[in-house]
C-alpha cells in the first residue's frame, strides 16, 4: 500500500519487541552492537517499507517501560505508527475472538502485549508481513503473535530480524 509521505509501498509492520531489540543491548540486533542493521532497518522505515501501528506507539510510551532511547525515537517518529482503521481492523480483531479469546482479551491489561491484535489486523488488512522477535507459544491456551499469524485464517508471515536480514539479502562486513 503506497502512502504519499513515503517513496515505497509498505511491506512490513514492526512490533515493539523488535524495536526494543535494536534499542537495547541485544548482542547482534542492537544499534550499538550492529549499527549496519539499524542503518538498513532505519532506511526501510524512512522509505515507508516498514511501518507500525498506533498501538505499538502507545505500548512504547506506556510508562516508559521500553527504554528512554526508544521512547525518544518513537516520539520523534510518530509518522511511522499508523492510526487505527477501526472499521476494518475492528472487524478482523472480532474475527480472532472466537478462537483466540485470551489473546484478544489481553487488550489493556498491564502486563499484556496489547498491540498484538491490532498489529495482526493492520498486517492482514494491508497485506503486510510482521517483524517480531516473539516466538510461538507451545500452549494453545496462551497463544502469542506468531501463533495467530500462522493460523491459516489469517495467513500472515511473521519474521524476526534475522529472517528480515535474509529476506532482504543484506550482508554485513
Amino acid at each position: 500500500m503506497q502512502d504519499d509521505l513515503f517513496s515505497k509501498a509498505a511491506e512490513y509492520t514492526i512490533d515493539s519487541c523488535s524495536l526494543m531489540a535494536m534499542f537495547n543491548e541485544e548482542p547482534w540486533t542492537s544499534k550499538r552492537g550492529n549499527p549496519a542493521l539499524w542503518k538498513r532497518v532505519s532506511a526501510l522505515i524512512e522509505a515507508g517499507v516498514i511501518i507500525s501501528h498506533a498501538e505499538v506507539l502507545a505500548e512504547i510510551k506506556k510508562d516508559g517501560q521500553k527504554g528512554e532511547e526508544l521512547f525518544n525515537w518513537a516520539t520523534a517518529n510518530v509518522h511511522v505508527f499508523r492510526s487505527h482503521e477501526v472499521d476494518v481492523e475492528g472487524r478482523l480483531i472480532r474475527s480472532m475472538s472466537p478462537k483466540y479469546k485470551a489473546f484478544v482479551n489481553n487488550y489493556g491489561k498491564p502486563s499484556s502485549a496489547y498491540a498484538d491484535p491490532w498489529l495482526i489486523a493492520q498486517a492482514k488488512s494491508k497485506k503486510l508481513k510482521i517483524i517480531s522477535q516473539e516466538t510461538p507459544s507451545g500452549n494453545p491456551q496462551t497463544p502469542k503473535l506468531p501463533n495467530v499469524c500462522g493460523d491459516p485464517t489469517f495467513g500472515i508471515q511473521c519474521l524476526d530480524l534475522w529472517k528480515l536480514v535474509r529476506e532482504q539479502n543484506w550482508e554485513f562486513q
